[in-house]
């Protein structure tokens, strides 16, 4: 894509960097090529700002003093709540209904109550991690799919079980899985 296109505000997702670490520094660059609301935790500021990514909010449990802070950055306090609590009711303020979080961590249950109004991706070395009810995406013959959270999804159409939760791509074309009754994860390779 050339880079000539107007990106409006919030049409992006948000990069919230929850573990700078998670992802190779090539992904990430990558990533901020769209110039994403960056969001992250206040004890990962000072490395972000080492690599020179500009960081828009920052998530602080408590005041933030001691700490050289870029002019345009926002503070966000969460003091006794949770910092996803904070990150989701700041998007929300936004009206940016879709983030990409930056970690490790890729459990489902902590995301729960804010997947019907948002759109989350876990973003890592380990690949792409989609939180959904159901996927319909076309991919190329063997691509690797890993699927968590729902073991007795019967309906998948061109994908062959290859191990324990990782599936491959039959042939070039659409994969789709059926709405199911609860959130599980996709995980595509990157």
């Amino acid at each position: 894509m050339s880079s000539h296109h107007i990106v409006r505000e919030n049409q992006e997702p948000a990069l919230f960097i929850a573990d700078p670490h998670c992802l190779q520094e090539g992904y990430l660059h990558q990533l901020l090529e769209w110039s994403p609301t960056i969001i992250t935790l206040a004890q990962h500021y000072e490395h972000l700002q080492s690599l020179q990514i500009k960081v828009d909010v920052l998530l602080a449990k408590e005041e933030v003093s001691g700490m050289d802070l870029e002019e345009h950055l926002q503070v966000v306090s969460y003091g006794d709540s949770s910092p996803t609590a904070a990150l989701f009711t700041y998007l929300h303020s936004k009206n940016n209904y879709a983030v990409n979080i930056l970690t490790n961590d890729e459990q489902i249950s902590p995301y729960i109550p804010f997947l019907s109004d948002f759109t989350i991706i876990f973003l890592n070395d380990g690949g792409k991690h989609l939180l959904v009810r159901k996927y319909e995406k076309w991919l190329p013959k063997g691509f690797v799919l890993g699927i968590a959270g729902v073991e007795d999804i019967t309906d998948l159409e061109n994908l062959d079980a290859i191990s324990d939760g990782k599936f491959t791509v039959r042939a070039d074309g659409f994969v789709r899985i059926t709405e199911q009754p609860h959130y599980f994860r996709i995980t595509e390779e990157l």
